[in-house]
């Protein structure tokens, strides 16, 4: 019998696990956010002046065996990460590389043009490479508010 021998638990996984039970406790439709076994490669997250670059290790993988989807605001890289054919019958000594599906979804710390979006797949990385969005700085906005009467033109109540 083979004994699979999981490396270190990252942070990422218990990340993960967190939002996984959260959304279980709130019913918002669980099914999409559950694996089934699967695992959660690690991110990395920095920006340059006009770009935000996501990078992620993936190997053994092909550009045919992930999506990557991007919003404004978030990006998420899924795929499959098959078993390795192996000859018949291998008498496993230590099995510690994770397979099946994998799924991570970051949220961006800035706006983003999506259309601006490259990939590039080398040695095991996926670097997205995403533009920032111009003028869209953290600052604090005052809201002005409004009396009653002013807000549709006359509303008598």
């Amino acid at each position: 019998m083979i004994k699979r021998i999981r490396p270190v638990i990252r942070v990422a996984r218990n990340e993960g696990e967190v939002r996984r039970h959260m959304r279980l406790a709130l019913s918002v439709r669980p099914e999409e956010f559950e694996l089934r076994g699967g695992w959660i490669p690690v991110v990395d997250v920095y920006e340059t002046g006009t770009d935000l670059i996501v990078e992620t290790e993936l190997p053994g993988l092909t550009a045919r065996d992930m999506v990557v989807s991007l919003s404004a605001s978030r990006i998420e890289i899924k795929g499959v990460k098959k078993v390795a054919a192996v000859s018949a019958s291998p008498r496993y000594l230590r099995l510690e590389r994770e397979y099946g599906a994998f799924q991570r979804s970051v949220a961006l710390p800035c706006a983003v043009v999506p259309d601006k979006a490259r990939a590039v797949l080398e040695n095991g990385v996926l670097s997205v490479i995403i533009r920032k969005m111009r003028g869209t700085r953290d600052r604090d906005i005052v809201v002005k508010i409004q009396k009653t009467e002013d807000r549709s033109g006359g509303h008598d109540g």
